[in-house]
């Protein structure tokens, strides 16, 4: 193995984060991975988060974006608090027997908290280091993951942590993950500043859903894409669940079956975060009122709307418009 080090100005020893490379992985999940460290390091003017990029036995070395100095390791002479599994794609073969070992070393007797994303709990599961958990991948992945790991239930969360373990989506998914975990270390404040400098204009959550697209389903679910259509064109004046099931010609209890199973949740639920996101476009993109936008979204009233809002995205309409006034006066 091979791998990179940030350089480090600071005697007191840091955070030790180990971005592990099994597999192929993009610019922008490697970014994703980095920057919310380096943003952390410039807010405290300390180098308190060190990055260790490590490639798998049959990748090159691994190029961090910021260019630290090129040093060889080993997986016995690697150390971390926080190990980030990052690969694109779902491994073609299973992992080379040394490395494998070194996984479960470093999880099970090191007791290091560990990201996987995008593909990378494929390669947890593979090493059976994934049980009872929910599971978070790419929607992309989601079939053949099923597929491989059966018994594994996948979750379109954008992240699932249970003890030390945490899958995640990916791509924007994995700076709102590693963003939570700055909070948890450093505090509102900080995180919301890390947030700022990276232009993100809210830290979504983990139970915050990846949006499944309909063709992604509706490739062997017709009526289901049929259904997240009528969602999608009757925003105003919602549908009920049982009129939506009629008109795709099943029971209500089957329509619920198909959303349960191909997107973890129940039809009356995917259709409120539907209008919710829609409201959400409109609070952000238009200087429509905030009562309007609730009635152009099928909410009955203020009140209902803003209740309704605040579970989701933990802030009311209000709130939302008031961040966004004062952004733009920056």
């Amino acid at each position: 193995m091979k791998a990179q080090h940030s350089a480090s100005t600071s005697s007191e020893p840091g955070y030790r984060v180990v971005v592990y490379l099994p597999g192929s992985s993009s610019l922008f999940s490697a970014g994703a991975a980095e920057a919310p460290f380096l943003a952390a390091n410039q807010l405290l003017n300390e180098d308190k988060y060190q990055l260790t990029w490590l490639s798998g036995s049959e990748l090159p070395p691994c190029e961090p974006l910021h260019g630290p100095q090129s040093v060889q390791s080993t997986p016995d002479d690697v150390t971390c608090d926080l190990l980030i599994i990052l690969s694109h794609s779902a491994p073609e073969l299973p992992l080379p027997g040394e490395e494998k070992i070194w996984l479960q070393h470093l999880i099970q007797q090191q007791q290091v908290q560990v990201i996987a994303s995008h593909a990378g709990p494929f390669w947890l599961a593979e090493c059976g280091l994934l049980n009872t958990q929910s599971v978070a991948v790419h929607w992309s992945l989601m079939d053949d993951f099923h597929q491989q790991y059966p018994a594994l239930t996948l979750s379109d969360f954008l992240y699932t942590t249970k003890d030390r373990l945490t899958t995640c989506a990916g791509q924007a998914a994995l700076l709102d993950c590693i963003i939570q975990l700055i909070e948890s270390r450093e505090g509102h404040e900080l995180a919301y500043d890390v947030s700022d400098l990276l232009c993100m204009d809210r830290i979504r959550s983990a139970e915050e859903r990846q949006r499944l697209p309909a063709k992604h389903a509706g490739e062997t679910q017709p009526r289901l894409t049929m259904a997240i259509e009528l969602m999608e064109n009757n925003i105003e004046e919602p549908l009920s669940t049982g009129e939506i099931a009629s008109l795709v010609n099943i029971s209500r209890r089957q329509l619920e079956r198909l959303f349960r199973r191909y997107l973890d949740t129940m039809p009356a639920r995917y259709y409120l975060q539907l209008r919710l996101k829609k409201a959400r476009q409109l609070l952000l993109t238009t200087n429509t009122s905030i009562v309007q936008i609730g009635l152009h979204c099928g909410f009955s009233s203020g009140a209902h709307f803003s209740t309704a809002y605040k579970s989701f995205y933990q802030i009311t309409p209000r709130e939302e418009r008031s961040k966004k006034f004062h952004s733009d006066q920056v």
